[in-house]
């Protein structure tokens, strides 16, 4: 068996950064992925931009304080190292990070060309089925091939692998769950399927537990999308239970007064109320309106009770969350942080390293998850060059 410094199981945007990292520094480096290329999963990051990080980095995006790894590698650490490997970026108005190119496949060719000019070893379609502890090393089983390494690092996310090999060697775990995903709704939607509102004000609340989020919602068959979607289902998979609810204000700016008289002022202006609220949403969703409110969307006139029942509505349309959608972009849960050191090390087995979406933490959308991904690459390396 070929022996090596340090073997990584996963080339995603943890794994390569840090055989990156570990090359340059003399280390024989092998990274094992099932992909054909690294970085595969970067394609499909920041709808294809790849939102590399956020210059509002701050621990309160994540599902826990993580401010002991973020000050050792925070969003400019990561800006300075991309360029040092050719990549120019930039922020938007909301601090998200981007290449130039506003093309992922920017942020993979670069990594690509370092581990090719470091020599790392790649081995590409390469499925890994057993690992083995030995006394001073690891050996590593994959199909017909078997590594010897000093050092192992698991950067290969959550995955049946991956939860059987914790399981294994006993690693505590935090409970497994989606985030970052469409929610499922009590409610039927399907008349609304396909339609977007956008600056609205979104509040979720689980357990008593409340996280508010601005812009954009998609509505499914039977439940919510869009970015705003996405990041609030984070405070539910933190809760570990996909129930609870949704509250949209789809006129976030106005007040209910003020939306109270402009109903008020058109009900002498249009044929019926579906017409009234078509001046002001889109025609789905002034009917999915009239119906929350029990009002016929031919009726005219209506009094003031029941323009008190619409502007209810209009700022609190609220949908009963019961599940969520297999479409999750991370998920939460995985190695509980308390079993590892600081420079995210097992603290039972020597020389077995983790890094990325394996470990229990996970962000909203925004490019807190790539930031952890770098972040816990550069920790894991510089603890190894330590030793």
């Amino acid at each position: 068996m070929k022996n090596y410094d340090v073997c990584i199981i996963g080339a995603g945007a943890s794994g390569s950064l840090a055989s990156i990292l570990l090359a340059q520094k003399g280390f024989s480096v092998c990274v094992l992925d099932k992909f054909e290329k690294p970085a595969k999963k970067l394609l499909v990051t920041g709808n294809g931009k790849c939102n590399i990080t956020n210059k509002n980095l701050s621990s309160e995006f994540y599902n826990q304080n993580i401010d002991i790894f973020l000050n050792q590698f925070d969003y400019q650490d990561t800006i300075k190292l991309f360029k040092s490997f050719g990549l120019d970026i930039y922020a938007d108005e909301e601090g998200r990070c981007y290449p130039i190119s506003n093309s992922a496949k920017s942020v993979q060719t670069i990594l690509i060309n370092q581990m090719q000019k470091n020599n790392v070893n790649f081995l590409p379609n390469t499925q890994v089925y057993d690992i083995k502890k030995n006394k001073n090393s690891y050996n590593i089983f994959c199909d017909n091939n078997a590594l010897t390494c000093n050092n192992i690092i698991f950067a290969c996310g959550l995955n049946d692998f991956s939860i059987t090999m914790l399981k294994n060697f006993e690693i505590k775990t935090k409970k497994i769950l989606p985030s970052l995903c469409a929610l499922k709704t009590q409610q039927n939607t399907k008349i609304l399927n396909g339609v977007r509102v956008s600056n609205v004000q979104v509040t979720a609340n689980c357990d008593n537990l409340i996280m508010v989020q601005n812009g954009e919602v998609l509505f499914k068959d039977n439940g919510l999308s869009g970015i705003c979607i996405f990041n609030l289902s984070a405070l539910f998979a933190k809760n570990k239970r996909f129930e609870g609810k949704i509250c949209i204000n789809l006129l976030k700016n106005y007040s209910k007064t003020q939306i109270f008289k402009m109903i008020s002022e058109k009900l002498y202006i249009f044929e019926d109320m579906q017409m009234l609220l078509e001046s002001m949403f889109d025609p789905k969703v002034a009917k999915y309106i009239l119906a929350e409110s029990k009002i016929n969307q031919e009726t005219k006139y209506i009094d003031n009770q029941k323009i008190n029942a619409i502007v209810d509505n209009i700022v609190n349309l609220q949908f009963n969350v019961t599940d969520c959608y297999n479409n999750n972009q991370v998920f939460s849960g995985g190695v509980d942080l308390s079993e590892l050191t600081q420079d995210l090390q097992s603290k039972t087995y020597k020389g077995m390293y983790f890094c990325g979406e394996i470990c229990d933490v996970d962000g909203i959308c925004g490019g807190y998850n790539l930031q952890w991904a770098w972040t816990s690459a550069n920790i894991v390396a510089k603890n190894l060059q330590k030793n």
